[in-house]
């Protein structure tokens, strides 16, 4: 059950508090982020283990560079943003690492769970890969803009508050977006 500072208190305002020292606020932060960073770190690195790790650097980073972060855009973002470039990094570096031993993810987790929900699950997690490899081909803007909508769920009026945009602005910048998206997976379609 939360309580009721946790339902009260702005990220913002959690952030003031545990830059005038309140380290329960950084709890607070914590709780309300883990989960989202967690699968974010699972789409990339495609293990729990793994992510539960990504997730603790990812959350152990942020929260030590917390008088880094401006206001200029929500919290969520600044961290969805630290998440994913630590993510990108790790997971490019443990590739290598792998490869380089001659093991795959795929062997190691295939020991822990049975072959139809494993297909199931890696055919899930390529799919967010290469969603994450086309939305790296966008705009800074559009890719934001998709990823808030889309993986964190704003609503049109979060958006609009986030972006500084009337309604119609916002639904038509996520109409051009989707649209972008759209090209540059039929571009690597036809290829």
């Amino acid at each position: 059950m939360k309580t009721a500072e946790e339902l009260v208190l702005s990220d913002e305002q959690l952030i003031r508090e545990y830059l005038k020292g309140d380290n329960n606020s950084l709890g607070i932060l914590y709780k309300r982020y883990y989960s989202k960073v967690y699968h974010k770190c699972l789409s990339f690195s495609r293990n729990p283990d793994d992510a539960f790790d990504l997730a603790q650097d990812v959350l152990m980073k942020a929260f030590s560079k917390m008088e880094t972060f401006k206001g200029s855009s929500k919290f969520s973002t600044w961290l969805f943003s630290i998440t994913t470039n630590h993510c990108i990094s790790q997971v490019s570096k443990t590739k290598n690492e792998c490869s380089l031993r001659g093991e795959s993810y795929d062997n190691i987790m295939a020991d822990d769970i049975d072959e139809e929900e494993f297909e199931a699950r890696n055919n899930r997690e390529e799919m967010e890969l290469k969603i994450d490899e086309y939305l790296l081909q966008l705009t800074e803007n559009d890719r934001k803009m998709l990823d808030l909508k889309y993986r964190l769920e704003y609503s049109i009026n979060d958006l609009q508050s986030e972006f500084k945009l009337s309604t119609s602005a916002i639904k038509m910048r996520l109409l051009r977006a989707r649209n972008k998206l759209g090209e540059v997976i039929t571009e690597d379609r036809v290829a």
